[in-house]
């Protein structure tokens, strides 16, 4: 400012107005001109924004981008770090108004989906207890504010994420089960589905995994709960549909082959002689064994 005289020019003017831009990139048009009429130039907020139009400069990005590149006869400038955060933020909300341009929805409909992946990832590394929202919000560059637009608070954030974990499996489930008459072959067939899905190293795969050590608070654990219950009567009817014999207990039949799977993860390993899916179908025989329990369909039906 000591640069100019009491009675600065119009080119002076200007050029101070562009001086802030490239200089203080964060700053708004009314934050600008407020400054300058503490110094006596008499200048408005949309005369500030026409001058940085004429010169490219009418949005935070833009004059970011130009702070970063030297524009005009400033020299390149390191940015701060917030103005790194800032401009990473507008990197990605660009790229993702072209890919929703791209696939006709919503940047709203995007940035939800995009939120949920990055916060599936942080949920399966970190676990609820010791994930932030901020992690989250710095994973997608949005700003806290715009991820509560979505969800309430980090227990909706988790209870969505472990719906869709769980929605995932019973859809992967109710299609195999639909390919088979035999109630055995459903069963063996819906477990060797289930142990796939749940020994896989993808992020919802970790976050639904049943941990009996881990509670959350009470409102969230009623969702969870409600989830699993979903998973758990496809079991319950898969077993009641079997042709058993007459003092098998289908509950603790039901309980003992959903232990087995839950607990499979922590010995089996990728390199073991047999697969997830071949594990599961195993798991059946063991469970159900080929003697009291499991009878002969046709001669049940006889009898």
């Amino acid at each position: 400012m000591s640069d100019f005289n009491n009675n600065p020019s119009k080119t002076e003017i200007e050029e101070l107005v562009l001086q802030y831009a490239l200089e203080q990139p964060k700053l708004g048009q009314f934050s600008v001109a407020n400054i300058l009429q503490d110094f006596g130039i008499k200048i408005s907020p949309s005369t500030v924004r026409n001058i940085w139009k004429r010169n490219g400069l009418e949005t935070s990005y833009l004059r970011l981008m130009a702070k970063s590149k030297g524009k005009g006869n400033s020299r390149k400038k390191t940015l701060s770090d917030d103005e790194v955060k800032l401009l990473q933020r507008e990197h990605h909300s660009r790229r993702l108004a072209e890919k929703a341009k791209d696939q006709n929805e919503s940047i709203s409909e995007l940035r939800r989906e995009e939120t949920l992946l990055a916060a599936a990832r942080i949920f399966a590394t970190n676990g609820y207890a010791e994930t932030s929202l901020r992690e989250i919000c710095d994973a997608v560059g949005m700003q806290p504010a715009s991820l509560y637009y979505h969800f309430t608070s980090k227990e909706e954030l988790f209870a969505t994420v472990h719906h869709l974990g769980i929605t995932s499996i019973n859809r992967a489930l109710d299609e195999t089960i639909s390919q088979y008459k035999d109630p055995w072959e459903r069963l063996e067939e819906a477990c060797a589905t289930a142990l796939k899905f749940q020994l896989n190293p993808s992020e919802l795969a970790i976050v639904v995994r049943v941990d009996p050590g881990i509670r959350f608070p009470a409102q969230l654990q009623e969702k969870i709960d409600a989830d699993r219950a979903s998973y758990e009567n496809r079991f319950r009817n898969l077993i009641d549909n079997l042709p058993l014999h007459k003092k098998a207990d289908r509950t603790l039949l039901r309980l003992t082959l959903l232990g087995a799977l839950n607990w499979t993860r922590m010995w089996y390993q990728d390199s073991g002689r047999l697969s997830a899916e071949e594990i599961g179908r195993e798991l059946i025989r063991i469970v159900f064994g080929y003697g009291y329990q499991r009878v002969d369909h046709r001669s049940s039906c006889k009898e």
